[in-house]
């Protein structure tokens, strides 16, 4: 599963006339700085050789009146006509430079809203986009229906390129973006570009090391498993994975935990694994690490046990209950704290769980509905109990917390040896 993070900010932005470019600092008057991320550091700083005037950084290497400008370098002009002009020559521009001011301005902060969205113009744009993604979505899902052995690419196709829009378009439907004041309209603006930039400098070690684990193990059970065969269960899921006859007649219930530590296919760890860092770098950088941990291993273990009791099937395998348990808390965290949060966050989730859930249907054949439910409660009821404790963006989590990260890492890094272990003896 991936979870992707989108918000409507290219729709308002034609819907509401505010200029692709333009130059000013007004922004500054609008970063949040009782938040987070409301940190002017967060726009990179101009070296001391661009000088004075307008300019811009290049993202590709462009040549104007014959010289060479490669990724990375800034073109410098000396007025805002030629700036116009260089704005029209350059496709694309990583920040704009502006007189007056010492670091590289966002080209989506160029210039203000100036004035509200046209709700009717807004809304002709969503209709196109909705035809187009509802066009896309029928076509593979037939396609997928049509031929049995293209079932599963054609499903993950419908997802990724057909429902993720469609249900974005959906939603951006209802949305009454005419009511936004010019004011509200720059301050989500300004919000938005300074949340995504905090963001991306949130330390991530651990998280990368955790989906690096995953993929160990699953290079591991393809040594074990050899060339796929068809009709025959890979020995390393009946190692591992939750055999449930195993759990239920031989006692075996650490199978519970160790279930969503393993995958079975290239694709499955390939979407899981960017669904937990998708879904992890959010989880640390507006909560804990600690939080995380927390909410992966009851997670995965609430969705065992709906699949044990509630899936169909024999063996289940894959991290998704610990996934769709993350995107439950994280529900819980933007809901509080939903004032402060930029609203593309939570609409990205609850766009995630639609679509989530339209695939489950979709693809109930292979994918154990249960266990992404049992997920959910998990982390959704983490979320609830902690609800009256909960921080935006501590400094440092609360005792109690950090000691219960550290005992549910020590659990998972147990059921990681465990996993290795039956692995080795398969």
């Amino acid at each position: 599963m991936v979870f992707p993070m989108q918000d409507d900010s290219a729709k308002k932005n034609e819907a509401g006339g505010r200029p692709e470019t333009g130059v000013g600092s007004w922004f500054r008057d609008e970063i949040p700085e009782n938040l987070p991320w409301g940190d002017e550091n967060l726009l990179e700083s101009l070296p001391e050789e661009v000088g004075e005037g307008f300019g811009v950084k290049v993202v590709d290497g462009v040549t104007l009146d014959g010289i060479r400008y490669e990724p990375g370098q800034f073109i410098m002009v000396d007025s805002r006509e030629d700036f116009a002009r260089l704005l029209g020559a350059v496709p694309k521009v990583e920040g704009l430079v502006i007189p007056g001011y010492s670091r590289l301005v966002p080209t989506s902060l160029g210039m203000p809203h100036t004035h509200t969205v046209d709700l009717a113009r807004y809304r002709k744009r969503v209709r196109a986009d909705w035809v187009k993604a509802f066009l896309i979505t029928a076509g593979l899902v037939g396609l997928a229906f049509t031929i049995p052995s293209l079932r599963f690419l054609g499903l993950i196709g419908a997802m990724m390129f057909g429902l993720f829009p469609l249900v974005d378009a959906t939603m951006a439907w209802f949305r009454r973006v005419d009511l936004y004041t010019v004011q509200d309209l720059n301050r989500r603006l300004v919000n938005d570009e300074f949340f995504r930039r905090w963001l991306v400098t949130r330390p991530t070690g651990l998280l990368k090391i955790a989906v690096a684990v995953l993929v160990l193990i699953f290079a591991g059970q393809v040594l074990i498993d050899g060339a796929p065969r068809p009709g025959v269960t890979p020995t390393s899921l009946l190692a591992g994975a939750l055999v449930k006859s195993a759990v239920l007649e031989n006692g075996e219930w650490w199978r519970l935990l160790t279930t969503g530590l393993m995958h079975g296919s290239v694709l499955h760890i390939l979407f899981n694994g960017m669904a937990l860092y998708s879904l992890g770098r959010i989880v640390v950088a507006l909560v804990s690490p600690s939080s995380l941990s927390i909410v992966f291993l009851v997670s995965v273990i609430t969705g065992s046990l709906a699949s044990l009791y509630l899936g169909p099937g024999a063996i289940s395998v894959g991290a998704s209950g610990g996934l769709l348990g993350c995107l439950a808390f994280l529900l819980v965290v933007t809901q509080k704290f939903q004032k402060e949060l930029p609203n593309f966050l939570r609409s990205s989730l609850i766009q995630s769980t639609i679509v989530v859930s339209l695939f489950g249907i979709l693809g109930v054949q292979f994918i154990d509905n249960a266990a992404h439910a049992g997920g959910f409660f998990g982390g959704l009821l983490i979320g609830l109990l902690g609800y009256r404790w909960l921080r935006l963006a501590p400094e440092r989590s609360r005792p109690a917390v950090r000691i219960a990260g550290v005992g549910s890492a020590l659990i998972l890094l147990a059921g990681v040896a465990k996993v290795a272990w039956e692995l080795f003896q398969a």
